[in-house]
């Protein structure tokens, strides 16, 4: 079996004797059933054939490599070359030099010599409960290094703590260390602290080591230029003071409501685009946060960028036309954090003080994959995947762009580098093996929501 493992729907790669037979009667009770409640008692005579079928289906119901790959992968990306470039003080010309040849190897588009030369602000929406710190660094680096002005934007203006700050292993650590992604990059992360962050990573690490725990982190590296990012956020509620009117306001609101809102919105145009960054703490903090919608209705009808990181297109996911409710992604491509990596087990939320609580079932509590489908719909564009496990970064309309896991800023930004520098339109794919490809509604790595 190849990288590009069979999907449910094309083949078994575990089977038993019947099984074909009841794949066969199960599709066909959702296909006449056309839409409404399936009688699996056509189905399944009994609740042992029920139990064997769900088994064996679950099994492969998700893509797997041909063999267990426990440590992180190169997979041809070259962004660690990159990171380690960062980390390591690499000149600034010959790091734009990588960033440009980055993008003309994925997108065909050649920025050389291009920049952002009119103060050009993006904003980037970071979860005050935590982030991983690989989908924010190299994002925020390349637009940086391209002459870009970029903002952080928290809820209420307060500093963001970042997952991997303590020293549990290994869920806790990821982001900060190799255990998920690569060495350069981990380093790039712990640039990016804060004072404040940098204080208690330090005091974590010297618990550690008077504990003698084995999952001691490497010490922090001196304070670089890019270390007071996030020290002194801009507030979203205070770009935005309101969103939507409550009913118990009353008649009288709707005024004084669009009083506040048009000057907010038309205020917004300061932006050139707007990013949500991932991580789990993207799922409370974007999650059905109705200033978030509001600023998306407006970019994405006004014609500007927005881009959502892994667990950060949960915003996409849920914003809706305020006139029709019908879902702004609607025939849209998109990606996002795949189904087969969603977290099973081990899944935590961060204290303020960096503290964890794991969740009470160890596992995300949103299928962000399944959301993104039911947004775009049946008809047009679809959810983008190869694999589940590899990186990519798709744009679709030439301003909606998203990135499927956790070191997708990077290919992100590569992608609203070309649109905004270089002119690329359309709908677009950087794959995970580090390719691009014009994408089309009939490519292999597009899925839709099932509709029988």
């Amino acid at each position: 079996m190849s990288d590009a493992a069979a999907t449910t729907g094309f083949g078994n790669q575990v089977t038993y004797a019947g099984m074909d037979t009841l794949d066969s009667s199960a599709r066909k009770a959702f296909e006449g059933a056309q839409g409404k409640r399936v009688d699996w008692s056509r189905v399944y005579s009994n609740y042992e054939e029920a139990a064997k079928h769900t088994a064996y289906a679950s099994a492969n119901k998700v893509p797997l490599f041909p063999t267990a790959r426990p440590a992180p992968v190169d997979r041809n990306l070259r962004i660690e070359h990159l990171a380690a470039a960062l980390a390591n003080g690499v000149p600034r010309d010959e790091v734009v030099t990588m960033i440009d040849d980055g993008v003309l190897r994925r997108t065909g588009v050649d920025i050389r010599g291009r920049f952002f030369e009119n103060s050009e602000k993006f904003g980037v929406r970071v979860p005050v409960s935590g982030y991983f710190s690989p989908e924010l660094t190299l994002f925020v680096c390349k637009l940086m290094l391209k002459g870009a002005r970029v903002v952080p934007i928290t809820e209420h203006g307060e500093e963001p703590v970042p997952y991997g700050v303590t020293v549990v292993a290994p869920f806790a650590d990821q982001a900060l260390n190799a255990l998920q992604i690569t060495e350069g990059i981990a380093r790039l992360g712990r640039q990016f602290l804060t004072p404040a962050q940098r204080a208690r990573y330090d005091q974590m690490r010297s618990a550690a080591i008077t504990e003698r725990n084995e999952a001691i982190p490497p010490e922090l590296d001196p304070t670089n230029e890019y270390a007071s990012f996030l020290q002194s956020p801009m507030s979203l509620r205070d770009l935005l003071r309101d969103s939507y009117p409550r009913p118990r306001q009353g008649e009288e609101v709707r005024d004084d409501f669009v009083a506040r809102l048009e000057p907010d919105l038309v205020a917004l145009d300061g932006f050139a685009g707007m990013a949500w960054v991932g991580g789990g703490g993207a799922i409370g903090d974007f999650g059905n946060n109705t200033r978030d919608w509001m600023l998306l209705e407006a970019f994405i009808k006004g014609g500007k960028p927005v881009i959502g990181i892994c667990y950060g297109s949960i915003a996409l996911a849920q914003v809706k036309d305020s006139l029709t409710d019908a879902y702004l992604l609607q025939g849209h491509f998109a990606t996002g954090h795949g189904e087969a990596d969603n977290y099973t087990e081990n899944t935590a939320t961060m204290n303020p003080d960096g503290t964890y609580n794991p969740s009470v079932s160890g596992a995300a509590p949103i299928n962000l994959s399944d959301m993104l489908k039911q947004a775009i719909g049946p008809e047009q564009g679809g959810y983008v995947t190869e694999l589940g496990q590899a990186p990519m970064a798709v744009l679709s309309g030439g301003a909606i762009i998203t990135g499927n896991t956790v070191e997708d800023g990077d290919s992100a930004a590569d992608l609203l580098l070309a649109v905004k520098l270089g002119g690329l339109k359309g709908d677009y794919f950087i794959a995970g093996d580090g390719r691009g490809r014009v994408l089309t509604k009939d490519d292999p790595a597009v899925e839709r929501i099932a509709r029988w």
